[in-house]
């Protein structure tokens, strides 16, 4: 209600009209709290309701009276209004209680999703590692190889100059042998000896029908630029020996 109702009991005693009141006995003062009350010419009613309100100058306000159905209906109504009111915030707890279970497992799988995927990026940093450093180790390797082949390639480039610097020289000496036969297999096809020499066994040699001693030809063949023949223990020579004229003569050496 918008006004709130104070209910007292009070009692008033029935007087003669225009007979002044006569003073309450001992009894009732020790009774009535209202014994300060001045009395007066008051309508004779058992109970009287007033409201926390002003009431008039010099009139008691009345009482109102609440019927009992409408008391136990407004109960009633307050009752299922709280009802009501509880189921509603029942129904608002539980919804919210799912709401954030269900955020709860969300992000608890969206947790459990994460950690799967965070260790398996670190199961592939990990394995990017290994094979980043076993790269590395064999590019390290590889670098030592090639600087061991680049060492080996030099060292066979100088050997391979050596060996042909060597097959060059070989080469000049088989030419000069080569022509040395060749001026041989010249000189025996062709008499390549000087006028007066005989070819004989690959060698020129100069027989003098003149008597003269050692050095007397020892001399005779260093003008003639040759050596002198000098007989030790070797076999007997018969060297074909040309004399005056065109008759061959036989000579033993």
């Amino acid at each position: 209600m918008a006004q709130s109702v104070v209910y007292a009991d009070l009692k008033f005693a029935t007087a003669p009209q225009g007979t002044t009141p006569s003073c309450p006995t001992a009894h009732d003062d020790d009774d009535s709290p209202y014994e300060n009350v001045p009395l007066g010419p008051v309508p004779t009613v058992a109970t009287v309701a007033t409201v926390a309100t002003e009431p008039s100058p010099g009139r008691w306000p009345r009482r109102w009276s609440i019927p009992t159905g409408l008391l136990a209906a407004s109960l009633v109504l307050l009752l299922l209004l709280l009802l009501v009111g509880t189921v509603s915030l029942g129904a608002c707890y539980w919804q919210a209680t799912r709401s954030l279970e269900d955020a709860s497992q969300e992000h608890a799988a969206k947790q459990g999703h994460l950690s799967q995927e965070v260790s398996a990026r670190e199961q592939s940093l990990e394995q990017t590692r290994l094979e980043l450093a076993w790269a590395r180790a064999e590019l390290q390797r590889t670098w030592q190889e090639s600087n061991s082949s680049q060492q080996e390639l030099g060292q066979a480039r100088q050997d391979l100059a050596v060996l042909q610097k060597e097959m060059q020289e070989v080469r000049e000496e088989l030419r000069a042998r080569q022509s040395t036969v060749s001026s041989l297999r010249a000189c025996v096809n062709t008499d390549c000896c000087p006028s007066g020499w005989v070819l004989y066994r690959s060698k020129c040699l100069f027989i003098s029908v003149e008597r003269k001693t050692w050095f007397q030809s020892y001399k005779d063949c260093r003008a003639k630029s040759a050596q002198l023949l000098v007989q030790a223990n070797w076999p007997s020579w018969t060297v074909p020996v040309r004399s005056r004229g065109d008759a061959v003569l036989q000579m033993n050496l």
